[in-house]
């Protein structure tokens, strides 16, 4: 069940009934009937504040916890930005029949280093307005969107005197630059040597 903070709280109560009863009555039926079912649900929001504001059942939520399991942000699984990009592609590719064999380097490090505000779905998102405007043999810098390519409308005065972009105003993460840097390398050693590691090595 996903995004089941976002339930009513009249559907919360028949769920809760039915998780702790075992029983449910069809549609149509003056009968209940036997049900042994597990369930797994997924959320969003934050659970103890959903509870503070009466949002959220709180016998609903500890029947639902028995094993809850906490899932990183995508920005703190760097690592898996590549292969998630790799099966949104290859999915979409499929879909939409377009002949794109893979991901630009460019446009792989720009993936990497965003820090994906919306999760899996943005970047699912992201990989399927690739891919349906991508033309050519694999997705490169110009089908991604503004704010991932980080393509910039400024004007020549905003940049540097040798033409190069300016320093971000926020600074700049050096050990995440670094991190993706070595990432990027690692990958396309292994890309090189067919995923071979004693050869990328």
């Amino acid at each position: 069940m996903d995004e089941i903070g976002n339930m009513s709280l009249t559907m919360q109560v028949k769920l809760y009934r039915v998780l702790q009863e075992g029983k449910v009555r069809p549609i149509g039926s003056t009968e209940e009937d036997d049900v042994d079912v597990r369930i797994i649900a997924a959320t969003n929001k934050d659970f103890e504040k959903e509870i503070a504001e009466g949002r959220f059942r709180e016998d609903l939520y500890y029947r639902l916890s028995v094993i809850p399991i906490q899932l990183p942000a995508l920005h703190e699984r760097r690592e898996d930005i590549p292969l998630l990009a790799r099966h949104f592609l290859e999915r979409f590719r499929k879909a939409m029949d377009k002949p794109i064999v893979g991901i630009s380097p460019e446009a792989m490090r720009k993936l990497e280093s965003y820090d994906w505000p919306g999760n899996v779905r943005e970047l699912e998102n992201t990989m399927e307005r690739a891919v349906a405007l991508e033309s050519g043999a694999e997705i490169s810098l110009r089908v991604l969107p503004d704010r991932i390519a980080g393509y910039s409308t400024t004007s020549p005065s905003s940049t540097g005197a040798n033409g190069a972009a300016p320093f971000p105003t926020e600074g700049i993460d050096f050990e995440r630059e670094i991190a993706n840097a070595e990432r990027h390398y690692l990958q396309a050693a292994l890309e090189k040597s067919s995923g071979i590691r004693t050869r990328a090595a």
